[in-house]
């Protein structure tokens, strides 16, 4: 059909168009989130002695930071994964209480603080490079704010459980 967003699939029948989140939000072509996209192993440090090696993951629809570490315990597996529109803000060098003490034994342009809205705590993260730690900051502001630039429908079309966080 012409001018139909439908496509047929092999069995013959028709099926809605599948929606390019990356595509939509403009960021296909995004050096920051295209490195997202691929993963990065970092180190998440709750204090000097309480150090684990995780890897951080964009997935593909452009809004989920998957966090996968070698041990899955129950209550941990509930945030294992972070939206973009759950973060409140990204600090990049040692800005949280916990890495400022640890400022002098850790390469400041490497570390970064995921600040979350609401009670969870906050997400601070020591990356193998300064460019990577440059990337996930700016690559977590740039999804941040196209999907701020959304309207309500948009998100609600994209996103379903938008609605919880951007009312």
């Amino acid at each position: 059909m012409l001018g139909s967003k439908h496509k047929k699939n092999r069995a013959g029948t028709s099926e809605p168009k599948a929606i390019d989140p990356l595509r939509n939000l403009g960021v296909q072509d995004d050096e920051d989130v295209n490195q997202m996209l691929q993963g990065s192993s970092m180190v998440k440090v709750r204090s000097a002695h309480w150090q684990k090696q995780r890897t951080l993951k964009l997935l593909e629809d452009g809004v989920t930071v998957w966090c996968q570490s070698q041990r899955t315990f129950s209550r941990a597996k509930e945030q294992q994964s972070f939206s973009v529109m759950e973060v409140e803000c990204v600090r990049e060098g040692c800005q949280s209480e916990t890495l400022r003490q640890m400022a002098g034994s850790v390469p400041e342009g490497c570390c970064l603080t995921v600040v979350f809205k609401g009670p969870r705590k906050s997400l601070d993260l020591l990356c193998s490079s300064q460019s990577e730690a440059q990337h996930w900051a700016r690559g977590i502001r740039t999804l941040q704010e196209r999907v701020d630039n959304m309207t309500h429908k948009e998100k609600l079309d994209q996103y379903p459980s938008a609605a919880e966080l951007n009312p």
